[in-house]
């Protein structure tokens, strides 16, 4: 059976022949001729990026001088500290041009948040890649629900509603679930075809509504591959997974209709994979992924460590796009037990697998950097004998856990959870 192509394809394709038709290789085909047509345009971008950067940024005034002559692959790289110590100075407009200001808070209880603005032409540009990346499962004219901040303009359920807006579709933007009945409640009246949310989150919802919805897009936290399977199993539905960050304007990358790997929006967003020194690694390796903005107009942001884990997938996608595909795991690895790297993301994988665990909170004590125990407090479904064991089974079947784990029980529903996103102080 034929996979259609990803829809990021054709559009970028048709922003290739508007704003480079010179460097077309193929103008009857109406999507993207090869990869060497994606490479040569991101180059000529890169070359007006860092120019357009150490012109305008003071922040990049001052971090690439010297730089001038210096292969991309050697220019130095900005960090989230950047971000946090000298926000304004990346601004490369006046502050008047700023529609949005975004602060975000970290889990470093010393960390100073980060702060990012955006332009009307970036959230623009976000807008167009929703549009596009959403069309991948999205039936025209649909009813589609967000859980996901949305009271404010021009943020993420705003600019959905305006993207889906232009397919005719009705967009319902909820906010971030604080009560998963409240949510199953309002899924079951309004019976959206397609459901916007945060992987543990919708966890929590899906099985609780007589509605099933047909998709379901998981995005703005790590989708493990036993969550995607829990949130399937129960509504019956197909699962999507995006990445983004805020920095990269809430949009990165989404899965076709293969689901295997994320496609990249290439004409906004050039994805390295580097390791801890910072070399850039071939394509299939592990490493921490790191972003260009290409086209940003508020605030460049140039070889950015975004403190993620990552790959970039080896060869063409099934769908037949040259577009690269990227796989993230989520935040990088600490130190685990035995000086063996430890992931969430393997953590929270074994837990959504076993089906009687409902939710659930992790810490870890650790003396200096290396954790001594795993605190682990479950709402489970089930309390029968054996339950426990079972848990701590899986667990210690992962590289880095510590020995000594400490279980505590809560009730189905108790557990409250300082940030939307799931991290080991939460």
């Amino acid at each position: 059976m034929s996979v259609p192509i990803t829809p990021l394809d054709p559009w970028i394709s048709g922003f290739i022949e508007r704003e480079f038709p010179h460097l077309r290789k193929d103008k009857t085909r109406g999507r993207i001729g090869s990869r060497v047509e994606i490479d040569n345009v991101q180059a000529v971008l890169l070359d007006r990026l860092i120019s357009y950067a150490a012109s305008r940024s003071p922040f990049y005034m001052e971090r690439l001088r010297g730089y001038e002559r210096v292969p991309f692959s050697e220019l130095p790289f900005t960090f989230p500290t950047d971000l946090a110590d000298q926000a304004s100075r990346f601004l490369a407009v006046s502050q008047s041009m700023i529609r949005r200001v975004v602060t975000i808070g970290t889990s470093g209880t010393s960390s100073l948040p980060k702060r990012l603005f955006f332009a009307d032409e970036d959230l623009k540009a976000t807008e167009e890649f929703f549009l596009h990346g959403m069309s991948t499962f999205t039936p025209r004219g649909s009813i589609v629900a967000v859980f996901m901040e949305g009271s404010s303009p021009h943020s993420i359920g705003w600019i959905l509603r305006s993207a889906l807006g232009r397919m005719g579709c009705e967009t319902l933007v909820f906010g971030l679930i604080d009560d998963p009945l409240e949510a199953a409640s309002r899924i079951d009246e309004h019976r959206p075809e397609v459901i916007v949310g945060l992987p543990a989150q919708l966890a929590q919802v899906a099985g609780r509504t007589l509605h099933r919805p047909d998709f379901v897009l998981l995005s703005a936290d790590m989708a493990t591959p036993s969550i995607r399977r829990r949130i399937e199993r129960r509504w019956k539905c197909a699962s999507f997974d995006h990445y983004g960050l805020t920095e990269s304007g809430w949009g990165c990358a989404v899965e076709c209709r293969t689901r295997e790997g994320c496609h990249v929006r290439e004409m906004d967003v050039l994805v390295e994979v580097v390791d801890p020194n910072g070399k850039i690694l071939p394509e299939g390796e592990w490493g921490e992924i790191v972003i260009t903005m290409l086209r940003r107009a508020s605030s460049p942001l140039i070889r950015y460590r975004t403190g993620d884990e990552g790959r970039i997938l080896p060869g063409r996608c099934r769908c037949g796009s040259p577009l690269k595909r990227i796989e993230v795991l989520g935040r990088l690895p600490r130190k685990g037990a035995g000086g063996v790297p430890l992931r969430l993301h393997d953590v929270e994988n074994s837990l959504w697998d076993l089906p009687l665990v409902d939710d659930f909170r992790l810490s870890l004590e650790c003396d200096g950097d290396a954790p001594e125990a795993l605190v682990l407090t479950l709402a489970m479904t089930d309390h029968s004998e054996g339950i426990l064991e079972s848990v701590l089974q899986s667990l210690g079947k992962i590289p880095g856990i510590p020995e000594k784990i400490t279980v505590k029980i809560e009730a189905v529903g108790a557990l409250s959870h300082g940030r939307p996103k799931r991290d080991w102080n939460n």
